[in-house]
Parts: C-alpha cells; sequence; structure tokens
C-alpha cells in the first residue's frame, strides 16, 4: 500500500471518530450543567456556603395548636336563576339584550313574529261579529215565538169556554190545542237556537282572549330585576316553548352550594356563621348558613349546605369556592413565615440549618394568614431553617 493511501485511510478513520466523541463530550458538559457543577451562590446538600446570621435570623420549627377545619367545595349560585323561553312557537324579530346587561323587572327582553296572531285576532273577531249577529237574529225569533205562543194560548182558552158552551165542535177545540202545543214547540226550539247562538258566540269570544293573549306572548319581558347571563338565541332563530333564548340571574341573591361529608352533619347549623374563599377574587369572606337540605345523596354520601353570600366585588354563578367549617377538635400544625419560604415554578423548599451548613428542603404548604404558611409536608417539630433566606 502506498504512502498516500495510508494517508487517505487514516484521514477516513479519525473523521469516523471525530462525531461519536463530540457527541460524549457535549452529553457530559449537559449533565454537568444539569447537576449544578457550573452554577454559583446555590445552596447545595452539606455544603456549608454562608452563615445563618447572614441570611436572616434562625428559626426552631414547633408545633402549635389551632382550631380544626373542614374545607369544603362549591359553586356560586343564584337564588333566582331564571331561564326565558316561548310560550309560543314563533320567529324572533329583535332580542334587546345581551350578556352582562343589567334589565329591571318589566323591561323588554325580546319580540317575536306576531304577524300571523295578529291575524287570527283579526280572524276571530270577524266570527265574534257573526256570532253576535246569529244571537241577535236568535232574540227575535224567541220573541216572536213567544207572540205566536201568546196568540194561540188565548185563543185555546176561549175555544175551551165556546167548547164547554156547545158552541163549537170537539174538532175545532182539538184544533186549537194543537196549535197551542205547536206553539211551545215552536218557542222551544227558538229558545234551543238562542242558546247555541250564545254558546258559539261565547266560544269565539273565548277564542279571541287566547290569541290576544298569544299575541301577547310575542313580547318577552324580565321577570325581575337581573343580570343577563347567557343570550342563547338570536334574530331569526325559531323560538319554541323547549328552547332557552336568555338565562337571568339576580346578583343580590346569591348562594354558596356546598356538598358536606355526612359524619359532619352535626357540625353545620341553620344561621351558622362560616368563612368562605372565591379563589378568583383573592379573599375570603364571612357568610351565614341559610338552608341544609334534609337529605343525604346516598352516591356520594353528602348533603347538600346552601350559604349566603354578599356580592363582594362582581361574584358570578358557576364560579368555584371553598368553605371552612369549624370543628370541635384541635389539631397540631407547623407553620413558618412566608418569608422563608422558597418558590421555584411550582415548587416549595426551606433552608435547614444543621451543624453550620445550609440543606434545602422541599416542602408543600397551605396558606394559614397573616403572612404565614401552614407547612403540610415535608418538615417536623424541633429543625431550624432560616427566616429569609436567599434564592
Amino acid at each position: 500500500m502506498s504512502e498516500a493511501q495510508n494517508k487517505t485511510l487514516i484521514k477516513t478513520r479519525f473523521a469516523g471518530y471525530i462525531g461519536p466523541v463530540i457527541g460524549v463530550t457535549a452529553l457530559l458538559f449537559l449533565m454537568m450543567f444539569q447537576g449544578g457543577f457550573f452554577a454559583t451562590g446555590q445552596i447545595l446538600p452539606g455544603i456549608n456556603l454562608e452563615k445563618p446570621a447572614e441570611t436572616g435570623a434562625a428559626i426552631t420549627v414547633e408545633e402549635t395548636l389551632r382550631p380544626d377545619y373542614y374545607t369544603a367545595i362549591g359553586t356560586v349560585r343564584s337564588r333566582n336563576e331564571i331561564d326565558i323561553m316561548p310560550r309560543i312557537v314563533a320567529r324572533i324579530v329583535e332580542i334587546k339584550v345581551r350578556s352582562g346587561d343589567r334589565v329591571k323587572a318589566g323591561d323588554v327582553l325580546a319580540i317575536l313574529d306576531a304577524q300571523d296572531l295578529t291575524a287570527g285576532v283579526a280572524q276571530s273577531q270577524d266570527q265574534l261579529r257573526a256570532a253576535n249577529a246569529a244571537v241577535a237574529a236568535a232574540d227575535e225569533q224567541v220573541k216572536a215565538a213567544k207572540a205566536v205562543l201568546d196568540m194561540v194560548s188565548k185563543d185555546l182558552v176561549r175555544n175551551k169556554s165556546l167548547f164547554e158552551q156547545n158552541a163549537i165542535s170537539r174538532r175545532e177545540y182539538d184544533q186549537a190545542i194543537t196549535a197551542h202545543k205547536q206553539a211551545e214547540a215552536g218557542l222551544q226550539q227558538a229558545n234551543q237556537q238562542r242558546s247555541g247562538a250564545a254558546a258559539n258566540a261565547a266560544a269565539v269570544s273565548q277564542g279571541i282572549r287566547q290569541a290576544q293573549a298569544g299575541l301577547g306572548y310575542a313580547t318577552l319581558n324580565s321577570p325581575i330585576d337581573a343580570l343577563v347571563a347567557e343570550r342563547l338565541a338570536d334574530p331569526g332563530d325559531l323560538g319554541n316553548p323547549a328552547s332557552v333564548m336568555l338565562r337571568l340571574f339576580d346578583p343580590e341573591t346569591l348562594l354558596l352550594e356546598v356538598p358536606i361529608r355526612e359524619a359532619l352533619v352535626t357540625e353545620v347549623a341553620t344561621g351558622s356563621s362560616v368563612e368562605y374563599a372565591v379563589p378568583a377574587m383573592k379573599a375570603s369572606y364571612q357568610g351565614t348558613v341559610r338552608e341544609i337540605v334534609p337529605a343525604v345523596d346516598p352516591h356520594s354520601r353528602t348533603f347538600l349546605v346552601k350559604v349566603c353570600i354578599d356580592n363582594a366585588g362582581g361574584l358570578m354563578p358557576g364560579m368555584f369556592g371553598t368553605i371552612k367549617i369549624p370543628l370541635k377538635s384541635n389539631k397540631k400544625v407547623i407553620t413558618v413565615p412566608e418569608s422563608a419560604i422558597i418558590k421555584t415554578g411550582q415548587l416549595e423548599s426551606v433552608v435547614e440549618i444543621i451543624d453550620g451548613r445550609l440543606l434545602r428542603r422541599q416542602i408543600r404548604s397551605i396558606d394559614a394568614g397573616n403572612g404565614m404558611r401552614e407547612v403540610v409536608s415535608g418538615l417536623r417539630a424541633g429543625q431550624t431553617i432560616q427566616g429569609s433566606p436567599r434564592n
């Protein structure tokens, strides 16, 4: 093999090694970087970086007793939540409100197409005029029948007297009796016709009232002072009694409906005061238990508690809320200042001091109020931590 071929072979082999070597070097560099080898100023387990006095006073973790609470999750509702639905089938002509609008009782919310209803009312009025005319004609027939009956009644009395005096024949007397019976039948028939005409007129009048009521249903009004929660239809849609057009609620009558496990049924009483919070509002409030539903859900083993709440800053139905029910027992808890907790994204940690060294410990905590956090895991009584550690 020539010298040129040897050089070419060496270059080819060297080029084949370069890729893997670079890859391994990059991987080692990445692992060292993630492990914090190049980081400065961070607290590493077992390394004494600085004295406690330089980073805030040391705090000895202690357990304290506080009243125990049961926290339950519920939903904000309004005592007055109303679905607005048409009472007739008609095309929607106009909707005067949108979501978020405030309305007063009696305000017009929507208008339906009333052309067919108007035509129906006009037709019913024509029918009523015809029915009233028929009643008037029947009245005239009754008057005429009464006049005929009066006349033949007098003839019958006279013919009876003449027959008893043998002044007329039996045949003439029988004819008078027959004429009287026919007059009575004629009056009875006239009265029946008059009753039928009157009943028809009454039915037509009822139809007019129904048509006019239907015409009134073409305008939808708000039954209460409320806030429009949802608008579920638009002009041109076909409204019907099975479809909801608008949803209203009274923002001044809000409740927090919370299912409570049945074991706590003796811990809650109507009229008692409870603390509730709505995370969306980032605040806690005081409410009053207004109603306890006297039935337990057999599936969830819970009963429903309704807490009256103030509309503090724009609460809306459907919001998530929690209540804290004080229990009769006390609970041992560990609390630390918020300043002692280091937050890294969703993670929480504190800096523990052990024999002059600083060790970072992961914890989980919840709000305890007044600038304190209740540690639910990660610390125990007797440990010492920094009050204001550096991040």
